[in-house]
């Protein structure tokens, strides 16, 4: 049995459908205050944080600040590789695709992981499908927007919930 499915097993299913509840919680509640107060429109990315820091990174806070910084890194990644295409033609498709070739390098090195890491690659990748980065809304400033806002918001509610718990567990 996997890891994660002896933490699932560990669950009642009263505790399971709570955790659900929270779950659908935080996301309508980043929805709300994401698109009220920062104008976020692409939640994608910011939900794309959340699962990637839950279930890759176990919400473990001393992997926080790489996920973070890998997301911004991955997008920047995949933008500049479009960005080089649209205004320098096929040269500039060559360059953007060395550079993330060298990013992949560095990765598989591991000699920059706060920067270049697993979050960085999936970013990339999900960034890089043509639909997403050559859509007429794709504005890598508000998905940047998203991915931290999201992660800051989704850090807090994820603390909440491991003091709520440590709380219950003590009495």
């Amino acid at each position: 049995m996997s890891e994660q499915q002896e933490e699932a097993a560990g669950l009642s299913p009263f505790n399971g459908f709570l955790v659900l509840l929270l779950i659908v919680a935080a996301i309508v509640g980043w929805i709300l205050i994401g698109s009220k107060f920062l104008g976020v429109t692409s939640f994608f990315a910011s939900f794309l944080f959340l699962w990637y820091w839950a279930a890759v990174e176990q919400a473990d806070y001393g992997q926080w600040t790489q996920s973070v910084v890998g997301a911004l890194v991955g997008l920047l990644l995949a933008w500049q590789s479009a960005w080089l295409g649209v205004h320098y033609g096929q040269n500039g498709m060559i360059a953007g695709i060395v550079i993330m070739l060298a990013a992949i390098y560095v990765q598989v090195m591991n000699w920059v992981p706060i920067a270049i890491n697993r979050s960085t690659m999936l970013y990339l990748t999900v960034l890089s499908a043509p639909a997403i980065l050559m859509g007429k809304d794709f504005n890598p400033v508000e998905v940047s927007i998203a991915i931290v806002g999201g992660a800051v918001f989704f850090a807090g509610v994820v603390k909440l919930a491991f003091l709520y718990a440590a709380r219950n567990a003590k009495g």
